[in-house]
């Protein structure tokens, strides 16, 4: 028998993007949250809360823009609890590997949203996630197929979740077979 996340989680799946594109902030927080609390990792990496970064680019005005709309969206969801864990978020911004590592570290940083304008700095924040046992969660299809582990898309007109396998188990996080049922593995 179905367990109601797995219903709730499969009824977003099947429902459609009407507008097209981008899926609206909410609707990413929302699905990414679902799918967070399938890791069975999460419980043991978050401690007390699960502490949710969303990382952007200063000065890029479309990364600052798309963080401070995820920002908004996830601080919607600090009112909710992830595997019996209270959420909280922080906006951060991509100041070089050591920043990224100290900020991860001092936050307890247990996700990490990665914004569009980060592309030629994905090699370092991977370095952090796999290094803090962080997921990371990325902005665009092309972030999964370049070692981020989550993201949530339109892909004609259907809500898509996917998931990098081994970019994910890198970072320390266990998806339940339940979950990967319901989403497009990325290799």
């Amino acid at each position: 028998m179905p367990t109601t996340a797995s219903v709730i989680l499969a009824a977003l799946l099947l429902s459609r993007n009407l507008n097209g594109g981008d899926l609206p902030p909410g609707k990413q927080a929302v699905f990414l949250a679902r799918v967070i609390a399938y890791d069975a990792n999460l419980p043991a990496r978050a401690g007390t809360a699960v502490n949710i970064a969303i990382l952007a680019k200063k000065g890029d005005k479309e990364s600052e823009k798309m963080s401070e709309a995820m920002v908004t969206a996830f601080t919607s969801l600090e009112s909710t609890t992830l595997v019996g864990l209270p959420v909280k978020v922080v906006r951060m911004y991509f100041a070089g590997r050591e920043a990224l590592e100290r900020s991860v570290r001092d936050g307890g940083i247990d996700t990490i949203y990665v914004c569009s304008g980060l592309d030629a700095s994905l090699a370092e924040i991977k370095s952090v996630s796999r290094q803090r046992k962080v997921l990371t969660m990325g902005s665009q299809e092309g972030h999964l197929k370049l070692g981020l582990s989550l993201g949530v898309f339109d892909i004609g007109g259907k809500n898509t979740i996917m998931v990098n396998l081994d970019a994910s188990r890198e970072e320390g996080v266990a998806f339940s077979p339940e979950l990967l049922r319901l989403v497009t593995v990325v290799r």
